[in-house]
């Protein structure tokens, strides 16, 4: 999502209410750097504009128990997306310099790295930056400047409601990322992460475990086997779909990934690999927008020779969960209901042959 432009004072202005705090009273120096005098070019020569760009730096300071295991969560390695590149391509492509492979991680998916002040303090460099609370640091970081900076054109911003149809039902009740996700989704745990299914993330049951029981009130839930579908298939709604990406190397040497086309879709497709964490017969799917060559136009790049080892739709933990939806309005809103199971007919020419893995090529027959 594109991020709000606003005036260099909307983005950088420190309030006198900032000097009372306990990180106001250590004073700018203390983490920035620079020097104490009155001559503002001499001041800044030696300013560190970031000082939580590495976990290592002042946070650790005070805060060493947090970002020793926040330096290896994937929130600040974004190992996941290096992990893309070494699937898609072969393991170690992002050490060769000069790559065109390494030119777009460096250059476009290392924006989404983060620190600690691009959430408790500021808003993230990929969102535009700036001071999200005047310099305030939030315990709780906002999720519509933080949360939403990275997130928003998936999860957070279907959570939202800025995204498809509806708004997730926990949004509209109040809930933060924060009230499902336990901190160390955020701050890791010490482990090296190496995806984002990696951690322990929040399930339904952990609030919901009553509806899944052969005592139920619901009683579809009483009729489907608990490991028959993941419950966004009946709960969730429509998501974000993006479709043939291309990345272009810009003027100021940054490379930009631009989609061939968006699309707000509902699929439900076959689980290719049931683990206990996800023992699913039927998911809910999201399609990501890589295809063979979409970094064949970097230099040193080319197409990706892994490409058809991996789906392009992919397991989607929709976040726009609603009692209500249009495919649990009755039995056969989904029994028999051709157009939200993936199928042949929604594949495109461009799109990876392990698509042919998650094809429901028998749906649910209608209930008479």
């Amino acid at each position: 999502m594109a991020a709000p432009q606003l005036e260099g004072i909307d983005k950088f202005l420190v309030t006198a209410d900032f000097l009372n705090t306990s990180h106001g009273r250590l004073g700018c120096i203390a983490c920035h750097g620079g020097e104490n005098v009155t001559d503002r070019e001499t001041a800044h020569a030696t300013m560190i504009p970031r000082p939580s760009y590495s976990p290592e730096g002042i946070c650790a300071d005070c805060h060493g128990d947090i970002t020793g295991t926040f330096a290896v969560s994937i929130h600040h390695t974004v190992q996941g997306m290096a992990n893309f590149f070494d699937n898609f391509v072969h393991p170690g492509i992002l050490d060769q310099e000069g790559s065109g492979f390494r030119t777009a991680f460096d250059n476009n998916c290392y924006k989404c790295h983060s620190t600690c002040g691009s959430c408790h303090v500021s808003r993230p460099v990929a969102y535009g930056g700036g001071l999200h609370s005047q310099h305030q640091f939030a315990k709780t970081p906002p999720m519509g400047e933080t949360c939403f900076g990275c997130h928003g054109a998936r999860n957070a911003g279907e959570y939202m409601g800025v995204v498809g149809f509806t708004r997730d039902v926990h949004f509209e009740k109040g809930m933060h990322c924060k009230d499902c996700h336990p901190k160390s989704n955020f701050h890791g745990t010490g482990a090296v992460e190496q995806y984002m299914y990696d951690v322990d993330l929040p399930n339904c049951t952990d609030c919901h475990g009553q509806m899944l029981t052969a005592g139920s009130p619901i009683e579809a839930h009483r009729s489907h086997p608990a490991d028959l579908m993941n419950c966004q298939v009946c709960h969730a709604g429509a998501n974000n779909n993006c479709f043939d990406c291309h990345a272009t190397l810009q003027p100021d040497g940054s490379v930009a990934g631009v989609a061939g086309a968006m699309r707000i879709l509902f699929k439900i497709g076959l689980n290719p690999e049931r683990t206990p964490e996800r023992p699913y017969k039927y998911m809910t799917l999201r399609h990501i927008p890589t295809v063979i060559d979409t970094f064949s136009s970097l230099v040193g790049a080319g197409d990706l020779p892994n490409y058809h080892q991996f789906p392009n739709w992919k397991y989607s933990p929709t976040h726009n969960i609603q009692r209500r939806t249009i495919q649990n309005e009755s039995c056969n809103s989904c029994h028999g209901n051709q157009f939200i199971f993936l199928g042949e007919r929604d594949l495109r020419e461009s799109d990876s042959e392990a698509n042919q893995e998650l094809l429901v090529r028998i749906i649910p027959p209608p209930v008479p």
